[in-house]
């Protein structure tokens, strides 16, 4: 489906198969920049303190020429609705306008074609960005913080969120999708990892008159306090080894990556209950299929009834990943898959390698399984075939990917535009991609400790 394919590099068609979502190298704690996939992020004057009518006409219109390669706009009436509404946007520059506010202009050009492929972002690490000593992650029932170790003694990790300088988490989400003016399916999730960033609070209303913010937090025990907190210089990695710490603690196996075989991307480990593989990126590397090919010799050593793909924090990139998996499973997963093309030419041409596992296949993943995982999640789970655990992603099946990445001339704002559709990889296309056993994960969860993923894995023959 909407398979992020970029090359990394601007003004640069992207290769069919490279890349990944760029708002989620913000959640990659190994990243030495961080790309954020929000426009929003520029500050007051971040371009330039009094912008040109010139510049500012001159950056929306190359951004303009570049959006018309959407491929919706080959649909009948959509370039001329576009070109209306672009129209509109370059009557709003018509005066010298803040840095953000033309920043927000761009962002709506984008979001226009509704594609979460589509999109303006940039990387923070510009020394006017500042952010909280804090991190934030969304659970299935509200938002969390996460410490770092930086962070205050009064912040715990789990203590929900109830207000930031009095503007709620469902407030803020509300507030962010207008100013985003898309249906972004992992906003949410998105926003969580931005919400750290001064320029995005300032953009939600929930910092203070003096520059501080006010973080309201409930403890485990119903307790409610509020921790003023100053913003600071951005940390040299992104997100942080806090995160990563909370995603390993509550959203894998305990111990895995310290008993399992690692490589830059994933995680595997096989006992005599089931085979759990962890893969964080869609990289199609000779290393990763190695892994995946010694992942089911193990199993078949083992005689593990089950199999456990974990997709929950992966972005994206390309979908041939999947082939590795294919070459493992029973003809029907692959002649399920008639429309998925792979580096073969279609799923059902991709040769069987043994060991062929019979067992039952679960795929875990979450609202941040975006792209090609998502793809890779529907190609391997449905009727006859394995299992989708966990929530649901929220994008559809069918939709736009194999963008192309620019930066606008004269406020050097990147964005990136889809170039191609695709169907999906099998039956008619799905608003989402519901999980069949639900395993979300609470704020109760967390602040009891509990893992639920381990706590499914125990359910399991």
């Amino acid at each position: 489906m909407c398979r992020d394919l970029s090359d990394g590099q601007f003004e640069s068609s992207g290769d069919r198969n490279r890349g990944e979502c760029p708002w989620r190298q913000t959640l990659r704690v190994a990243t030495t920049t961080l790309a954020v996939a929000a426009t929003f992020l520029l500050p007051v004057g971040a371009a330039a303190a009094s912008p040109s009518v010139q510049a500012q006409q001159q950056d929306l219109r190359y951004m303009i020429g570049k959006l018309e390669s959407h491929p919706e706009l080959s649909k009948p009436g959509e370039r001329q609705a576009f070109e209306a509404y672009a129209q509109s946007i370059l009557g709003q520059a018509q005066r010298p306008l803040a840095g953000w506010r033309m920043v927000a202009l761009e962002d709506r050009l984008a979001a226009w074609f509704h594609d979460p492929h589509t999109l303006t972002y940039l990387t923070a690490d510009e020394p006017w960005v500042r952010e909280l000593p804090v991190d934030f992650y969304w659970l299935s029932d509200g938002l969390v913080t996460v410490r770092t170790s930086a962070s205050p003694a009064a912040i715990r990790t789990g203590d929900r969120v109830v207000a930031i300088s009095g503007v709620t988490p469902s407030e803020i989400d509300k507030r962010l999708a207008a100013l985003l003016a898309e249906e972004t399916p992992a906003r949410r999730n998105i926003a969580a990892s931005l919400l750290p960033f001064s320029t995005v609070l300032q953009a939600v209303g929930a910092v203070e008159g003096n520059g501080t913010v006010a973080l309201k937090l409930q403890g485990p025990g119903g307790t409610t306090s509020t921790v003023t907190v100053d913003f600071g210089p951005v940390r040299q990695q992104p997100l942080t080894a806090s995160a990563e710490r909370f995603q390993n603690r509550y959203l894998v196996p305990p111990g895995l990556f310290q008993r399992g075989q690692t490589g830059s991307f994933w995680t595997w480990e096989v006992t005599t209950r089931y085979g759990f593989f962890l893969l964080d990126q869609c990289n199609l590397t000779a290393g990763y299929t190695a892994a995946v090919n010694a992942f089911f010799r193990a199993v078949a050593a083992q005689h593990a009834p089950v199999v456990v793909l974990d997709l929950q924090e992966n972005g994206g990139g390309d979908s041939d990943v999947a082939d590795a998996w294919l070459e493992h499973l029973p003809a029907k997963y692959k002649l399920a898959d008639w429309r998925m093309g792979t580096m073969y030419g279609s799923a059902a041409l991709v040769p069987q390698k043994e060991p062929i596992f019979h067992g039952k296949v679960y795929v875990l993943q979450s609202g941040m399984t975006f792209s090609s995982a998502m793809w890779l999640s529907d190609a391997l789970t449905g009727p006859g075939l394995g299992t989708r655990v966990g929530t649901a992603i929220g994008e559809p099946t069918a939709g736009y990917g194999n963008v192309k990445q620019y930066v606008t001339p004269e406020f050097h704002v990147p964005f990136q535009v889809s170039q191609v559709f695709f169907p999906p990889p099998k039956g008619p296309p799905q608003p989402d991609l519901p999980a069949q056993i639900q395993l979300p994960v609470t704020v109760a969860d967390v602040q009891q400790g509990v893992n639920p993923v381990a706590r499914w894995l125990g359910t399991l023959p």
